[in-house]
């Protein structure tokens, strides 16, 4: 049975408290007698009371050093104390004159607190033996009261009992949800602040991801946020390809990143789809059973889908699973949701950036590399060659008599041969090899890894293939025909140094023009 509550956290007073102030007032009542009537009753009942105010004060010293250095106690200390009290208080009460003695009002402190700690079995039973007692201690004067008072003291008692423990329960109720109440707000709150500050985290990270215009470098910081602010155990991200396919484009598991390109299986993604098609995210709280859905980890029992999105349009999904079921919440599709705009967005502003950037290297009206690009491009070749002492080789060409064609054909004509002319170089040159047009009517073409001997026949082709073609012919443009002169320079056959080979090249050019033109040759 249970004997006391436990109010260690209680926002009622302690009943240390009560405890303490109510022995305190019963050894100064008991004090207070003594002094009242020492000449009166001193050699008959002075003696046993003192012995009971020594025992009071030495119970009350004893239990206070007691509470302030142990603050748990056991059921029984408490039960022990409330016996005690009962022996004292009938003692008293039968030294002092029995049913005449106002002691008996101790009884009503007794009860009270035993009330206000005590559950209701235990007040009843205390509460019983008071009666009891002070009765049976008491019987040779009863008749100094009527039975009327008699009963009033003893119904005052167990009103005491019933109503202090009635109060006590209910505010002990009352108090117990209040905590609970509070527990669950501290608790919500703590979740708040820790949401918060990782949500904040996550547009700090966004904000960085603004301002990269690297794809792959995108990629890896959206796989770092996954990892160490999100805490996922797996991520992935999803790029819808050509034909409506899925990519994988950054996948990280178990704290390994992999960034090589991977079909989704199309058959074992179809959850992958609808999320794309409806453009709504979507949590699966468990994963067993489904077939429309392959998890990265062996062992995710739950996964998220958001979609990736940038001007209405879905470009992807982010993926995170966890081995957790029904791990994802509500807050943490907020998380995902906000990194994925992130990233769509970084993504896109990167591809922007990279078509700005050919469009700077492009010629607009060839479509092949510019001079700027060239610049930039054979710096690398010529580093290249020099590290790896392989060869390098530069042919350059010129239409001859372009300016007298454009004078007698006009500027419009002039711009169609050269774009004929760069589709008959094109088809004449490798895979590696780099066209550019250096300006005006004059092309260079970049062959890495090319003897003199194998540019030179590459040049020849370059010429033969162009003095047959015929370029314009249809919408009132006649049919034409240009040669071009071409000069080759390789390293190291030339002896030039590697900074000198574009200058080699251009006195090349100029001596095949001096030739008689339509020629090859080499510096």
């Amino acid at each position: 049975m249970k004997l006391l509550h436990r109010d260690s956290q209680s926002i009622l007073p302690r009943v240390e408290t009560f405890f303490l102030l109510a022995r305190l007032a019963r050894a100064m009542g008991i004090a207070a007698y003594l002094v009242l009537n020492f000449q009166r009753d001193a050699f008959r009942i002075s003696n046993p009371i003192m012995v009971i105010l020594a025992g009071e004060v030495a119970i009350l010293a004893g239990t206070w050093i007691l509470f302030r250095h142990r603050r748990q106690r056991n059921s029984h200390f408490y039960l022990i104390l409330y016996i005690c009290d009962l022996i004292l208080v009938t003692v008293l009460t039968r030294i002092t004159g029995g049913m005449a003695s106002d002691f008996f009002l101790f009884y009503y402190v007794c009860v009270t607190l035993s009330a206000y700690i005590m559950p209701l079995t235990t007040t009843v039973i205390y509460a019983a033996l008071i009666s009891f007692s002070y009765v049976l201690a008491n019987l040779d004067t009863i008749n100094l009261i009527n039975p009327l008072d008699l009963s009033l003291r003893i119904a005052i008692i167990w009103f005491f009992a019933v109503l202090i423990n009635y109060v006590a329960e209910f505010i002990r109720r009352s108090e117990t949800r209040l905590l609970n109440l509070f527990n669950t707000l501290n608790k919500r709150t703590s979740e708040l602040e820790k949401i918060h500050a990782q949500l904040e985290m996550v547009y700090d990270n966004s904000r960085i991801l603004a301002g990269i215009l690297d794809f792959d470098q995108i990629i890896d910081e959206v796989l770092k946020i996954g990892e160490h602010v999100l805490d996922y155990p797996a991520l992935a991200i999803i790029l819808v390809g050509p034909g409506n396919s899925l990519i994988y484009r950054g996948r990280l598991v178990g704290g390994e990143k992999n960034t090589r390109l991977r079909a989704v299986p199309s058959t074992l993604m179809n959850l992958a789809y609808r999320v794309i098609q409806y453009e709504e995210p979507a949590r699966v709280v468990d994963l067993s059973g489904r077939t429309d859905y392959q998890p990265l980890l062996k062992s995710a029992r739950s996964a998220m889908l958001v979609p990736m999105m940038t001007y209405g349009k879905t470009t992807g999904l982010l993926v995170a699973e966890s081995p957790r079921k029904g791990a994802f919440e509500e807050h943490d599709e907020k998380f995902l949701s906000v990194l994925a705009r992130s990233a769509a967005m970084a993504m896109e502003n990167a591809i922007l950036h990279r078509k700005t950037e050919e469009l700077t290297i492009i010629d607009e009206l060839t479509g092949i590399f510019n001079y700027r690009y060239f610049s930039e491009k054979i710096k690398e070749e010529e580093k290249r060659a020099i590290r790896y002492n392989q060869p390098l080789s530069l042919i350059m060409l010129d239409i001859d008599w372009f300016k007298r064609f454009n004078d007698n054909y006009g500027h419009e004509v002039g711009n169609r041969v050269l774009v004929g002319l760069v589709g008959v170089t094109g088809r004449c040159v490798r895979d590696v090899d780099v066209l550019c047009r250096y300006g005006g009517e004059e092309f260079i073409i970049i062959l890495p890894n090319t003897a003199e001997r194998e540019a030179y026949k590459i040049a020849e082709r370059i010429r033969a293939e162009i003095e047959w073609a015929e370029f314009g012919g249809g919408e009132g443009i006649p049919k034409l025909k240009v040669t071009v002169s071409i000069g080759v320079s390789s390293y190291p056959e030339n002896n030039f140094h590697q900074d000198e080979l574009i200058n080699a090249v251009d006195q090349a050019m100029y001596r095949a023009k001096g030739s008689g033109k339509n020629t090859v040759c080499t510096v």
